[in-house]
């Protein structure tokens, strides 16, 4: 059973970290705008209105999107004190006891990053309103309110890879990769 489970376990890793690499080298792009609007800031005198308010829904965005490919990596935040004094199977344990939290968190997650990106791209009977900001430039924010919604999704099929992975290590003592 486990190893009918293995080609799509390997599918969502590699979306997780291909969606993870895409956004860290879009870091940089969001790097480069800053310095950009900073140095025309400050330099310049001659500010791009609105530039900080979009790159900020950005980075946002490059924080959600970053979520999978974190959990991936093992990446985020433990009690390890506790954590490391368990052998793996015990650690594969308590994932399986905290993970109703994790499903709460995700799923409240994708339900609000729905709605967000909802209320960015359509307003019920007028149609569609792609969410665009406030400057001149009017530069588009519907985009970055769906990853809320997008990395939520791929935060929670991380989670439940790894849930499958927990649960087998916890039941056989062998780890599925």
């Amino acid at each position: 059973m486990w190893n009918k489970l293995k080609p799509l376990l390997s599918v969502i890793d590699s979306i997780s970290v291909c969606t993870g690499k895409f956004y860290s080298f879009l870091i940089v792009a969001l790097f480069g705008i800053m310095t950009v609007e900073v140095v025309r800031r400050y330099v310049f005198n001659a500010p791009i209105m609105g530039v900080q308010d979009v790159t900020a829904a950005y980075f946002g965005a490059y924080y959600v999107m970053a979520g999978a490919y974190t959990l991936w990596a093992k990446g985020h935040v433990s009690v390890d004190v506790i954590y490391v004094l368990f052998p793996r199977r015990g650690r594969a344990i308590l994932d399986l006891l905290t993970f109703p939290f994790f499903l709460l968190f995700a799923g409240a997650l994708v339900y609000t990053g729905w709605k967000f990106g909802m209320l960015a791209t359509w307003v019920e009977g007028v149609g569609w309103n792609l969410e665009v900001d406030q400057s001149h430039l009017r530069l588009p924010l519907y985009p970055a309110k769906w990853t809320i919604a997008i990395g939520s999704f791929l935060l929670l099929l991380q989670g439940l890879a790894k849930f499958v992975r927990d649960l087998k290590l916890a039941i056989t003592g062998e780890e599925l990769s």
